[in-house]
């Protein structure tokens, strides 16, 4: 298999099941943002939680004034 055609064709199923999301948190003291990749809101508030356990008050930011 021809290496060009599979990283070519890895990168737009990954751009078509991945989407990008803005979690927030309370880590602490402090407001935590993060841009990350994931399926749908909720695994990205789970990749979230695991990066920091001991995060309070998540949600997802969205982008409503996003050009295209």
């Amino acid at each position: 298999m021809d290496n060009k055609i599979f990283s070519r064709s890895f990168v737009v199923e990954f751009e078509y099941l991945m989407k990008k999301y803005l979690i927030s948190g309370q880590v602490d003291t402090y407001r935590v943002k993060v841009n990350l990749f994931a399926s749908s809101p909720s695994s990205a508030i789970n990749v979230f939680k695991n990066k920091y356990p001991n995060a309070k008050d998540i949600y997802v930011i969205q982008d409503l004034f996003k050009g295209k």
